[in-house]
């Protein structure tokens, strides 16, 4: 891949991409994986998910070391407290995270801002009003359950990347209470200059184009941005 110029400050990349199950491209991914990184991908339950779990990291080595002009394999990538990865050492500055399901990958890359994404599956199967009661504030379930019937799996699902994507951004994940705080509820695509209070922060959350059976979101901090949102700058997009 050829290195693209690094983000302006305020300007997110993001890649949308399908995770390769070509043999000799995941033997080479696995191979650019730190040790942590393979002993996490052999505790997976099956196949399956171990070459999407080395897929994907495979991935975004090769795109961070484009960034870098360095070699994938020596690429220090570190975990937060709550499992926020990160680089570590001097290209600190170089912020990133990345989401996947199915196949499918997403992945925001910044320069000095905190990001987050999410994507999900839109799965009308689910007991929705039973995850909701468990993870959303009394106001977004409030919301929901008015929605027409037909509605509330897509809201829910939208509501669910908005919340989950600003707590990777905060670094937070789910050891930050779901109901803590509040995120839209509604099918339409959000605003761009939404603005969301998580964790005393305030976030910019915006929806991403994504395959018509998932749906994705992505936060950015408003630190120095505000009232401006960032600039998205699609890198990738394959499906």
């Amino acid at each position: 891949m050829k290195a693209p110029p690094r983000p302006r400050f305020g300007e997110i990349h993001l890649y949308c991409l399908s995770l390769s199950h070509d043999e000799s491209e995941l033997t080479r991914f696995e191979k650019l994986l730190s040790t942590p990184e393979k002993e996490r991908a052999c505790l997976l339950k099956n196949d399956l998910a171990k070459n999407r779990y080395s897929a994907g990291r495979g991935v975004l080595r090769d795109i961070l070391g484009t960034y870098l002009d360095s070699d994938p394999a020596v690429l220090q990538i570190a975990t937060g407290d709550q499992g926020k990865p990160y680089l570590a050492g001097s290209e600190a500055n170089l912020r990133f995270n990345l989401s996947h399901v199915d196949d499918v990958l997403i992945l925001a890359v910044a320069a000095g801002v905190e990001v987050g994404v999410d994507i999900e599956r839109i799965d009308t199967g689910k007991p929705v009003h039973t995850m909701a009661r468990l993870a959303f504030s009394l106001r977004e379930q409030e919301e929901l359950f008015t929605l027409p019937v037909s509605q509330q799996s897509q809201a829910f699902y939208r509501c669910w990347v908005r919340k989950e994507a600003s707590l990777k951004a905060c670094g937070r994940g789910f050891s930050l209470p779901g109901r803590s705080f509040d995120v839209p509820v509604c099918l339409e695509k959000l605003p761009l200059q939404t603005l969301i209070n998580c964790n005393h922060s305030f976030w910019h959350v915006q929806d991403i184009d994504v395959p018509e059976q998932y749906c994705a979101a992505l936060a950015v901090t408003a630190d120095g941005l505000s009232p401006s949102p960032p600039t998205i700058v699609w890198l990738v997009k394959e499906t």
